[in-house]
C-alpha cells in the first residue's frame, strides 16, 4: 500500500538482523508516518519511539539514550536542519537519518555536511528503510570498535595524564615513578610547550602527597619586589597596597607539592633567599618577624639551561645543585613525531564533541602535514592547532586546509593588519590583539549562530564579556542568527 503525499511505500518487511535491540527515535509531523515507521523498525528488531514535533525529539533525547534518529526535514516547530544541529550540539553520540522529499537532494547535502549519517527521499520502500537502519547501526558498530582501539592503544602509552610511546618519554615515565615516592628536589627542563607542568602534577600525584595541596607558581610572571610576597606572603602594612596579611605560596602548599616555573627566571637576590628555604623550610612573611616552618616538595622547571646561566653568572650555582638533584630533561615535539598521531587522536576525543561533533577523523593529507611540521610550539602548540581546526572544519574530517601551519603551505587566512612602525610597540601589539580577538568573536559567533552563552563557553568568558566586547567591536549578534531555512535573519 502506498500512502498520499509521497509517503513510504508498503510492502513484506524485511527480516530483522541477528544484533541486539537497537534504539530508535522517529520524530515526523505526520502520525500516520510515525505509526508506520514504528511498525518497520519493531518489525526489524529495533526498540522505537516516535514524536511529531522536534522540541518533543529533544525532550525524549533528554530523558534516555537513542542509537539513532530519523527526522523529516520539514516539521512544524523547526526546521529538520535545525533539529539536526541541536542534536549534533547536544546528543553527538546519536547518529541521524534524515528524510527528505523527493527532489531536494540539495538538502539531503547539507544535512550530510552538518553530521547527519545518512538519507533517504520519499517515497521509499521499507527494505529500503531497512538497509539504511542496518547501515547505521554497522557503521556505529565499526566506528565504536575502531575508537575503542585506538584508546586502549593510547592507554598502553599513558602515564597519568601524559601519552607518549617514544622511548625517551618511556624513560621519563619510569624516573617519575621513582622519584615520586621520594620528597628529592627535581628539575624538570624542556622548550615552551613540552609539557614540564604535566609532569610535576604526575609526581606529585604518584607521591604520598597525593591528597595534599599542588601549587604551581610562574617566578618569571611578578617582578622582584612582588615575587617575594607571592612566595613567602606578607603582613598588614607591609608595603603600600598590604591592606591585610597574605600567605605566600609555601604556605598554602603546606604538605604538598609546589611547582616553581621558569625558576631560570628569578633575580639574583631573590635566589639567596630562595635557597634559605630549600635548606632549611624556613622563611618569613615580606614585613614579618616571625619564622615559619613549611613542609613542601619541591619541583623546578624551566626552559633556560641553568648550566649555562651559572656559567654567565645569572643563576647561583649552590642553588642550582640544590634544585638539580633530579634531572629531566624533556624533548621537543619534533624528536618524538611518533607521538602526533596518539596526540592528536587524544586532542580530538578531548575536544570534539564539544567544538565540531561532526568531525571524526583526520584525513592522510592532513595527518601528513602534521608529522612534517616542525612544532617551535610543541604539545601546547599542536592543541591549540587540532581545537582551532576543529572550528574551522566543515566536513566529517581535518583536512591540510583547515591546519593553521606556517610550513610553505596556505593556511587559514588571518585578519589583514596594515603595520605601521610610528607607533610604539605596545600600541601596535593593542592593536594586532584586537584584530585577532575580532576574528576569534566573529568566527565563534557564526559557528554558535549568534548564541552568546555558547560564544562565551567557547571563549572561556563571561556572557557580559562577551556583550562588552562585541560593543566595542561593534558587531551585531543577529546578523550571525539562522531562520529555519538556513538564511541569515
Amino acid at each position: 500500500m502506498r500512502h498520499d503525499g509521497g509517503r513510504p511505500t508498503q510492502s513484506t518487511p524485511c527480516a530483522p538482523p541477528p544484533a541486539a535491540t537497537r534504539r530508535v527515535l522517529v520524530v515526523d509531523d505526520e502520525a500516520v508516518i510515525c505509526k508506520y515507521l514504528l511498525q518497520v523498525l519493531r518489525d526489524h528488531g529495533c526498540e522505537a519511539v516516535a514524536h511529531q514535533t522536534g522540541q518533543g525529539a529533544l525532550k525524549e533525547l533528554d530523558q534516555g539514550h537513542y542509537s539513532v534518529l530519523v527526522a523529516d526535514i520539514r516539521l512544524q516547530d523547526m526546521s529538520g536542519l535545525e533539529l539536526l544541529r541541536q542534536v549534533r550540539e547536544r546528543f553527538p553520540e546519536t547518529s541521524v537519518v534524515v528524510i527528505t522529499a523527493h527532489g531536494s537532494i540539495e538538502t539531503a547535502i547539507e544535512a550530510m555536511k552538518l553530521g547527519a549519517t545518512d538519507y533517504l527521499t520519499k517515497p521509499f520502500r521499507a527494505e529500503e528503510f531497512c538497509l539504511v537502519i542496518d547501515k547505521v547501526f554497522s557503521e556505529r558498530r565499526l566506528l565504536d570498535e575502531v575508537a575503542q582501539l585506538r584508546w586502549e592503544l593510547a592507554g598502553e602509552h599513558r602515564f597519568e595524564n601524559m601519552i607518549s610511546q617514544d622511548p625517551k618519554m618511556r624513560e621519563i615515565f619510569s624516573t617519575i615513578a621513582r622519584v615520586a615516592a621520594t620528597d628529592a628536589t627535581v628539575l624538570i627542563t624542556g622548550e615552551t610547550g613540552t609539557g614540564k607542568e604535566l609532569v610535576a602534577r604526575a609526581i606529585h600525584n604518584k607521591s604520598p602527597r597525593r591528597d595534599k595541596p599542588f601549587m604551581a607558581i610562574n617566578c618569571g610572571a611578578f617582578p622582584e619586589t612582588l615575587l617575594e610576597s607571592e612566595l613567602f606572603g606578607h603582613e598588614q602594612g607591609a608595603f603600600t597596597g598590604a591592606v591585610a596579611a597574605k600567605p605566600g605560596i609555601f604556605e598554602v602548599a603546606n604538605t604538598g607539592s609546589l611547582l616553581l616555573d621558569e625558576i631560570g627566571n628569578i633575580p639574583p637576590a631573590m635566589q639567596v633567599k630562595l635557597l634559605r628555604v630549600l635548606e632549611s623550610m624556613e622563611y618569613k612573611r615580606v614585613g614579618g618577624v616571625e619564622t615559619r616552618q613549611c613542609d613542601v616538595r619541591v619541583i623546578a622547571a624551566t626552559h633556560v639551561n641553568l648550566a649555562e646561566a651559572v656559567a654567565q653568572g645569572t643563576f647561583r650555582q649552590d642553588l642550582f645543585y640544590r634544585v638539580n638533584v633530579v634531572p629531566i630533561v624533556l624533548p621537543p615535539l619534533r624528536e618524538r613525531a611518533a607521538d602526533i598521531p596518539l596526540l592528536v587522536e587524544h586532542f580530538m576525543r578531548r575536544y570534539g564533541p564539544t567544538l565540531n561533533p561532526a568531525v571524526r577523523d583526520v584525513s592522510r593529507p592532513a595527518m601528513r602535514k602534521l608529522l612534517r611540521h616542525s612544532w617551535p610550539g610543541n604539545i601546547r602548540q599542536l592543541d591549540h592547532v587540532i581545537q582551532r581546526a576543529l572550528i574551522l572544519a566543515e566536513g566529517d574530517a581535518l583536512l591540510p586546509e583547515h591546519l593553521a601551519l606556517d610550513d610553505g603551505e596556505p593556511a587559514p587566512a588571518a585578519p589583514e593588519f596594515d603595520f605601521n612602525d610610528q607607533l610604539s610597540l605596545d600600541e601596535l601589539r593593542e592593536r594586532l590583539v584586537e584584530r585577532l580577538e575580532r576574528s576569534y568573536l566573529e568566527r565563534a559567533l557564526q559557528r554558535h549562530q549568534g548564541s552568546i552563552r555558547k560564544t562565551a563557553q567557547q571563549a572561556g568568558l563571561s556572557e557580559r564579556s562577551v556583550y562588552e566586547k562585541l560593543k566595542k567591536y561593534q558587531l551585531d549578534r543577529r546578523t550571525y542568527k539562522v531562520t529555519r531555512q538556513g538564511a541569515p535573519s
